[in-house]
Formats: C-alpha cells, structure tokens, sequence
C-alpha cells in the first residue's frame, strides 16, 4: 500500500513537470517577436531518491520519486555574440560612410542630366562656351552680355552646390547629436541593468533572464555606434568598454559629452569624467590619428564614421593650395566632405581668379613707397598692383578695368599714392587688396615645441611692409612739396632724405620699425601675426579669425554689379580703342592650361579645368564603390553571424509547437498514471 501511494507522487512530480513545461514553451511563443529575447529551455532531473533499507553487501535499496526540473537553460554563444556586435559595428562605419559619399555624388548630379560639368564646359550652356562666342567679337554687346548671363549662372550653381554640401554637413551634425544621445541612454541601460541583475542574482537561487535578455539587447544595440568590449565579472555585471573607456559597470556609469563649436555649431563627442572643461582640456572619443584599418579594429561605429565624414570645418580652397600632404592627410583629407569642399572650391577659386587676372591684370612690384592716410610712409614689398600698360577697359574707359567676378566684402583694388622709382616721382597706383588666406606653417623646435608661423617660401608670397613715422622730422621736400626719397645703386629705396644739417644731408632708413607679414585685414584684437618671432619666423595668432569674405570662393564670390548694370563695361578693348581679340583669345585659352593639382601629395600631377573635375569625380566614384561594396559584404557577414546567433538563442514558432505537443502528451500521460494506480488502490482497497 505505502509503495503504491508512493507511486501517485511519481505521476505527480511528471504532471508538474509536463505542465512547467508547457508554461515555458507559452512564455517562448509569447515572446517570438520580441527584440533581444533569447530562448529558454527546460531540462529535466530526477526527483530525489527514498532509501528504503540496505542489502546485505551494504548497498541502498533506492526509490525513486519521479522527475523534477533541474533548470531552465538560457543559452547565448558568448563567441558568436563578439562577432555579431564587432562585425556589425564595422558594416556601421562603411554604410554610413558610404551614405555621406553617395550623397555627396548627387549633389553633383551626374547621373541626372543636370551635371555641374554642363555649365563649366558644355556645347551650350557652359562659361567656356560664353567666352567661346566672345572671342569672335569682344565688342559685340550681345556677347558681352552672354558672358555676363553664363558667368552668373555659374556662380549661381558653384554656390548652390557648395552651401547643399554644407548642409548636408549640417544634417550629419544632426545626426551625431542624436547618436550621442542614443549611446548614452544605451550606457545608462546596461547601468541600471547591471545593479538589478546583481540585486537578483545576489541570493544564488535565481537568474534574472528578462534582465540579462535586455542587457545583451543594449550591447547589440551599442556595438552599432563604436568599437565595443565588454567583460562579465563574478557578480554578475559586465563592465563595457566604448573605444577603449570604460562607460558601464555594477559601480561606474559615465555618457559622453557635447563640445559644440562656436563658429560650426558642429558637435564632437567627448568624455567629460576625463576632461578638463574650465581649462579647456577635452579629451575626445575618437583618435583619427591611429590608422584606420580592420587590423586595429579602427573602422568601426556609425558614430565615427559621422564625425570623420562631416569633418570640423567648412573647408575651402586655401585648405589644400600648398599644403603640407601629410597634415592635409590627417585633417581635411579625412573627411569626405571637407576634402570634397576643398578640391571644388579650388577649382572655382582657379577659374575665377584667372579670368580676373585676364580681364584686369596684376602686375609684381617687389617695392612700392606708400603715403599712408595718417601721414606715415609704408614699403610694402611683393606687392601686387594693376599693370596699366597691358590692361583693357571697357566702353568707358575707365581704370581699373571693371573683374568679372567680385568678392563680397572687398573691392578688387585700393587706389594709393606711391613713388615710381623709374619717373622718380609720386603718382597714383591701384594696389591690389590681397586675399586673406592661410599663409602660415608649423615648425617644431628642439624643445618639442610646435608653432604656426609666416610661411615667406609660400607662392604667391604674402607682402611685408615697413612703417615710417615722419611726424617728428625735418624732412626735405621737392617743389611740389613731396618728399625726397633716396635711391641706392642697386635701385632699391633705402630711405627719405632729411635736411641739411651743418651742409650734410641727412636720411631716415626705412627699416627703423623694422619688417614684418603685411597683413591689410589686421583689426585690433584680431591681429594675424604677433610680434613674437621663433627661429627668425613671425608666430600666428592662434585665435586670428580667417575672412573667408576677402578670399575668392565659392560662397563669397559675386558678379561684379557694375557689369550687370552696365554690360558694355566688360574689358574688350586696348587703350588706342582696337578691340582686345588678344585678350578674349587667352580668355577661351584658359580651359586648355593645366594648372591645378587635385591632391597635395600628388603636385606634379597638373589638369585644365575639365580634366580636374573628371579626376575630382572620379576619385569621389571610387571611394564611394570601396565603401558601398564593403558594406554589402559586411552586411552579409553580419546576416550570417546573426542566423547563426538566432539558431542557438533565437525561438522558432514550429519548434516550439512540436515541444508542446510533446509536453502535452507527457502530461496527459502522468495523468492515466495516476488515474491507473489510483484504481489500483480502489481495487485493493475494496477486496480488503
């Protein structure tokens, strides 16, 4: 009797079991949709044993009491997971990367018709095209004004498409704002998730399995913005890496922070628990100074490959016009959208100011005495002035002759009073205002000091000036009450002539301030060079703000609203009223001369306008197919790992079905084994 109503719990322990089971395989099926949910699998033990006696060799005379769950396996391959979470952070950086180049090809627009090299050399709408039919008759009104028309158009375009790429810069700013947000509610999850896991695992009883299945979800999550590790410790918290910084453990939780640029607007991510904000030390997420490459796992996250792809800056042409090829490498070369800026600007900044140059023609004047507003005297050497001898006017005669293309915040030219050296007499000149371009270099010293300093090897050289102060002096002066200056041998001035004291005549050497970078945009606080100088070599202000308004770029450029008021202004003819067909020849010829180089490194390597921009395409052609072909096969790699991952963690809704069938019979087998020994105690029971 006693084994018999042992024999009830055994069926009892099978239906429990069964009926377990089934509410696992419902809690499986509930969750088939649900992100990050791994599956959970029963695994069955024996029930513990009753000892009844012992034989007589001293061994147990066992009974069993049926079956019991032993526990619910929550399976995950930690190897797969490592490789989904890397794997998919790298098909990250490359899309994303990719997203930016192909962007950048539709704003060119040569898949569409509408190509940007339709209006630079086209049959019928190009500027080359304008000059074309102006070469025939300069002074023909209509092709004056065809030029005008098509000059405005492309600089109409030029400027449409540099702005559409800075906006797009701007839209990936968006972006890493966002992303940056999403990180840090992500390092905050796996926080708070770490604490409840270690609070529920404390007691060794119990697995926080909905806990942990959000934890892994977060790091798959996370792996999508920057290289991530991570490391499961004994208490059961894993303490996650982002780029190399711990963000996340039981004890220690730290999100990134925003530097925001002033000027840009443009966000860089950084550790503030690492940083010194008051004293302006950041220390950035991201080191663009390693190599990029998968053999330092260096080309990962989404994250990244935004920051690298926007880039810190609106770049121009001055950012690759002689530049150093292994910094231009490390800073705007690495941004797709920054080198992309530079090479196009400088193409427009090359046909813009070589068609100025034609139509109103600078010559070198290596010194140039200059009677200033204030009543000193400035030399100003390398100087650039209108070569009045070779340039053409327009219907009114007047010089300067009028330039096709102006800058916005400068005129081309300020009128002075200086002395000809070759006359030997004061008349007016129309100085050039030079641009204000980026004409400084770095020089390391022996201390391993780095400073930016006057570049005076840079072509074209910036000029420098000297200063004379006159006012406390008693200056000679000629009849017409200028003053004397003095010519040496070699034809250079060296000085202005004072009285005669005592019968010898006396002078005022023009070095007494001594030289020093001639800077015209110099305002007070803004000063280009301090009057500090290192190994012989003026130091750059640091904090010196370029005007990008005195440059000829793509933003800055306009046209010249004189001409468009009054078409016939346009330079066509020479001084003795013979029309300049030598000028518009030299005009149309300026398509034919290679004078740009597309790559710093690669100087010697010169194209004509046409050329350049086939080679600025096709290069943006060829990045853009590495990327896109590298994140099509990643994205496989990643579908791989992750059906992969999905067999040993993933629920399948027919699986599931079958285990519950099987479940269900089980149970519904424990029950006729109860039913059978219960009448088989009725039965006994009865006889008795």
């Amino acid at each position: 009797m006693a084994n018999g109503m042992g024999s009830i719990f055994v069926g009892h322990s099978g239906l429990k079991a069964s009926q377990d089971s089934i509410h696992n395989v419902a809690n499986n099926l509930a969750n088939v949709n649900t992100p990050g949910y791994v599956r959970q699998q029963v695994v069955f033990r024996d029930a513990r044993y009753s000892n009844l006696a012992y034989s007589k060799n001293n061994y147990k005379k066992l009974i069993g009491q049926g079956t019991s769950i032993g526990e619910i396996v929550h399976a995950r391959d930690i190897f797969l997971d490592k490789a989904f979470r890397t794997e998919n952070g790298r098909q990250s950086y490359y899309a994303a990367t990719y997203e930016a180049v192909d962007e950048v090809q539709n704003y060119f627009q040569e898949l569409e018709g509408t190509a940007f090299q339709q209006i630079l050399n086209g049959d019928q709408t190009s500027l080359w095209q304008a000059f074309e039919e102006f070469s025939k008759d300069p002074s023909d009104m209509a092709a004056q004004n065809l030029v005008i028309q098509r000059a405005s158009l492309f600089a109409t375009r030029s400027q449409a498409l540099f702005k559409g790429l800075m906006n797009y810069q701007t839209n990936i700013n968006i972006q890493i704002n966002d992303d940056i947000d999403e990180i840090n509610e992500y390092i905050k999850t796996i926080y708070d998730l770490n604490k409840q896991i270690q609070g529920i695992e404390a007691g060794g009883r119990e697995t926080a399995m909905n806990e942990r299945d959000a934890r892994d979800y977060a790091l798959d999550q996370l792996s999508k913005f920057g290289h991530v590790t991570y490391e499961e410790r004994a208490n059961g918290s894993v303490a996650v890496k982002f780029e190399g910084e711990l963000v996340a453990d039981n004890m220690f939780c730290y999100t990134m922070g925003k530097k925001i640029d002033p000027m840009t607007g443009y966000i860089t991510p950084y550790w503030p628990h690492l940083s010194h904000e008051d004293a302006g030390r950041y220390t950035e997420v991201f080191d663009f100074t390693r190599e990029i490459c998968t053999q330092f796992n260096t080309d990962i996250g989404e994250l990244k490959a935004l920051v690298q792809a926007r880039g810190t800056t609106v770049s121009n042409f001055n950012d690759i016009l002689n530049a150093d090829p292994d910094r231009y490498d490390a800073t705007v070369g690495l941004s797709i959208m920054q080198n992309t800026q530079a090479e196009f600007d400088q193409l427009i900044h090359g046909i813009v100011t070589q068609i100025n140059d034609l139509l109103s023609p600078n010559k070198n004047m290596d010194e140039l005495l200059v009677e200033n507003e204030d009543g000193t005297y400035s030399v100003y050497k390398n100087v650039k002035v209108l070569d009045e001898e070779n340039c053409c006017v327009g219907a009114d005669g007047k010089k300067p002759p009028q330039e096709l293309f102006t800058r916005s915040g400068c005129e081309r030219y300020r009128k002075v009073t200086a002395y000809d050296k070759e006359a030997g007499e004061w008349r007016d000149y129309y100085m050039y205002n030079e641009e204000d371009v980026n004409d400084s270099v770095s020089i390391t010293l022996n201390n391993g000091k780095t400073y930016r300093v006057f570049n005076d090897r840079k072509e074209p050289k910036a000029t420098t000036v000297s200063t004379v102060d006159t006012s406390n002096q008693d200056i000679a002066k000629d009849a017409d009450g200028r003053i004397k200056v003095i010519v040496g041998a070699d034809g250079k001035i060296t000085g202005i002539e004072t009285k005669t004291a005592g019968g010898v005549a006396g002078s005022i050497p023009l070095t007494t301030s001594g030289e020093k970078p001639y800077c015209p945009w110099d305002k007070p606080g803004n000063e280009k060079y301090t009057n500090q100088k290192i190994d012989g070599s003026w130091v750059l202000n640091e904090n010196y703000h370029y005007d990008t308004s005195k440059q000829y770029t793509s933003l800055e450029i306009e046209i010249n609203y004189d001409l468009l008021t009054n078409i016939t202004n346009l330079p066509h003819k020479h001084d003795d009223e013979k029309i300049a067909h030598d000028m518009a020849i030299n005009l149309t010829k300026l398509w034919d001369n290679a004078t740009l180089s597309i790559n710093p490194r690669y100087t010697q390597a010169k194209y004509n306008y046409s050329d350049y921009y086939k080679e600025m395409i096709g290069e943006i052609g060829i990045i853009g197919s590495l990327y896109g072909t590298t994140a099509e096969k990643l994205e496989g790699t990643v579908s791989a790992v992750e059906n992969q991952r999905n067999e040993v963690i993933g629920v399948s809704s027919d699986e599931e079905l079958t285990r519950m069938i099987k479940y269900q019979n089980a149970y519904n087998a424990s029950s006729r084994y109860i039913q059978t020994i219960s009448d088989m105690i009725e039965m006994l029971v009865t006889m008795l």
